[in-house]
């Protein structure tokens, strides 16, 4: 007993052959066009280059995008996304080749035939079963325990896509057993087709017939009915997540520039994003991509402390808005229509203090700062709308060269007595110790810049400092949407570096250190640069630094955001702890690459706060493991965290050190 296939049999005087390429031609028709409505969309974003370093790329698309390794970061919902994710990818080949056969009056693609057909059959018969399993898994995650981070998200829809893909799963079961119930065989090892079998074997054969019929044609139908549901929806990520994962952003740290055609900033007319086409089409792309997973606003330090910041929900309005406003051939409305203030609020995008969590934890490779700071560039550059606070702080950095506006003639007041050698009175040297507005200004991170140089000059480093001649890195003013008083300094700052042919430089702020490794080079200042940790190890590790003394105290470090998600440094100032004799080190729950912030990035070191603050929170994260001391490798990470200890009523209890002076103690 053998029966024909379902689109060799007429249905209603209508043979499925011709309805096969009825639901084909539709079916793609459609797909086509909302594929066009979002081309048309993307078109509209101001260019972006992303492909160079295609190797990097191809391997990213890999190991982020096909292996999916930040999924199990979140463990029980990203195993069984990993798993419907591979499952599709697995079960794809077999729906192409189910609607081939009803293209072909029955025939399958010739090499599903053979030993590749059975084991390819093997593997996709066993993968429905777990598909099924994630999707229940999925749906309990959901509906049973649902997380925080789901909120403002398309629920019934997603419900609907999990139905969906487990109805894909089990439709196809059934008509693979009921091919079994009539053939009583199978290309190899069907575990799912044998169960629905076993289920069948108690009906008729004319029963099992219709079965087998009508589980094809429901398969087919909710094939395409799914394929066109997802660029439709928020799944639409399923098309675009590969590609967007392909064209991340691989100087982690960096900014944009205003505009890729230009780096000057004096060139440009206007700055920053307003309307939807004021975004790069990778932005735009972003958008597409978004999961609305919510670990971004998870693991968002001012969503956490309830400021009005969720990345997600700005990802999710600026893309529901361009779905809106657009049409087939009409997308006038977009480049018209307003974002800034209407879609997305000030209080939301100045909340961000630019730490990089939320980018750290999206499993699409979302871009969320660089959105963010064009549209501080936008109300900066052509509005003249921020914060009063930041007011102030410009005119300092524009008139001073520093945001504490104390002026050049004072970046050096710090050294007297130390003996410290200026580019300008040296000849050659081996590196230049950048000191960075808060060591030559800020009184208590001063003495963290007086212990680099007692480290440097115990080593016998052949070191110099710009001296007077230092300005602000810039990163503030960049953060903040200022990129044309950031220019200004870097410009200069390049400048004197080449005059000076400065080659290697060391930065103990990590934002410094960031700006000038990372964003200099768009301006044309290439530097071999490392943070003091970096130059501290390797001195140790040298021998040019030996540590004899004891230090018995219980150690929590504190990642600089800057440091460690933005340049990836985790590793080296642990390593500097575990090298100081007596010493032990207690991790908070959030480290490493979970770290929280300071609350000090982003602008925020100088802006007001209100309610609950992030560096009261991070203080009290890293205060339950009962350290003794608490250490961290960034002068403004430093300074928050005293400010932490000294609110709680701590101070003389638990000892506040950046890295740099724990060495310098025991030296």
């Amino acid at each position: 007993m053998q029966w024909n296939h379902p689109a060799n049999e007429t249905y209603f005087g209508f043979h499925g052959y011709s309805l096969m390429w009825l639901i084909l031609i539709i079916g793609l028709s459609f797909f086509g066009l909302t594929m066009f409505k979002r081309y048309r969309l993307i078109r509209l974003g101001k260019p972006d280059p992303r492909f160079s370093d295609l190797g990097r790329r191809v391997m990213a698309l890999l190991m982020d995008g096909i292996l999916q390794r930040r999924q199990p970061r979140y463990l029980l919902a990203g195993i069984p996304h990993i798993l419907i994710f591979w499952g599709f990818l697995i079960f794809g080949l077999h729906s192409i080749d189910l609607i081939v056969g009803g293209l072909r009056h029955g025939d399958t693609l010739p090499f599903m035939d053979g030993f590749f057909g059975a084991a390819y059959n093997s593997l996709k018969d066993i993968f429905q079963l777990v598909v099924l399993a994630a999707c229940i898994v999925a749906v309990y995650q959901r509906a049973v325990v649902r997380p925080k981070r789901y909120q403002d998200s398309h629920h019934f829809e997603a419900y609907l896509v999990l139905g969906l893909i487990a109805f894909l799963m089990l439709s196809d079961i059934f008509y693979g057993g009921s091919k079994l119930f009539s053939e009583n065989t199978g290309p190899g090892f069907l575990i799912a087709a044998q169960v629905s079998k076993s289920i069948l074997s108690a009906t008729s054969p004319e029963s099992a017939k219709i079965i087998n019929q009508l589980s094809y044609w429901l398969h087919i139908l909710c094939f395409f009915f799914f394929l066109n549901l997802l660029p439709m929806s928020k799944h639409f990520h399923i098309i675009t997540a590969l590609p967007n994962v392909f064209f991340k952003n691989l100087l982690p740290g960096t900014i944009k520039p205003p505009q890729w055609n230009t780096q000057d900033i004096e060139q440009l007319d206007e700055a920053g994003a307003e309307t939807f086409n004021d975004f790069t089409w990778k932005h735009i792309l972003d958008f597409y991509s978004c999961t609305e997973c919510g670990r971004c606003t998870d693991n968002c330090p001012a969503n956490a402390v309830g400021k009005p910041l969720s990345p997600k929900k700005i990802t999710m309005e600026i893309r529901d808005f361009g779905y809106k406003h657009s049409s087939l051939f009409k997308t006038n409305a977009l480049t018209n229509g307003i974002i800034l203030g209407e879609v997305v609020q000030d209080e939301a995008f100045w909340s961000c203090t630019t730490c990089g969590a939320c980018e750290q934890e999206c499993p699409v490779f979302i871009e969320h700062i660089d959105k963010i700071v064009e549209l501080r560039r936008r109300r900066v550059l052509m509005d003249s709308a921020f914060p009063p606070e930041i007011e102030q702080i410009y005119r300092n950095m524009e008139i001073y060269g520093d945001a504490w506006g104390t002026g050049p003639a004072l970046r050096a007041d710090w050294t007297r007595g130390l003996s410290v050698k200026t580019a300008q009175s040296t000849g050659n040297i081996d590196v230049l110790y950048w000191v960075g507005c808060a060591g030559s200004f800020d009184s208590r991170s001063q003495q963290v810049a007086v212990s680099f140089i007692k480290i440097l000059q115990k080593a016998g480093v052949n070191y110099a400092t710009l001296g007077l001649e230092e300005h602000c890195c810039g990163d503030y003013a960049r953060r903040t949407g200022n990129e044309y008083l950031f220019q200004v300094l870097a410009k200069k700052n390049i400048e004197i570096l080449h005059k000076y042919d400065i080659s290697k430089i060391v930065v103990a702020c990590p934002h410094g250190y960031n700006t000038i490794k990372n964003e200099y080079p768009q301006l044309g200042g290439h530097f071999e640069v490392v943070h003091a940790t970096e130059f501290i190890l390797g001195l140790i590790n040298g021998g040019r630094l030996p540590l004899f003394k004891e230090l018995k105290k219980i150690i929590a470090y504190h990642d600089p955001c800057y440091l460690g998600r933005h340049n990836g440094i985790y590793e080296i100032p642990r390593k500097i702890i575990s090298s100081i004799p007596g010493a032990s080190i207690v991790e908070a729950e959030r480290h490493k690459d979970k770290s929280f912030c300071c609350g000090a990035g982003g602008g925020h070191f100088w802006m007001k706060s209100s309610g609950t603050r992030i560096n009261d929170a991070r203080t009290a994260q890293l205060l339950e493991k009962s350290p003794e001391m608490l250490t961290t490798g960034c002068p403004y990470c430093l300074i928050m965290l005293d400010d932490g200890i000294e609110s709680r009523e701590m101070k003389g209890q638990v000892l506040v050190k950046d890295i740099i002076e724990v060495i310098a103690d025991l030296i």
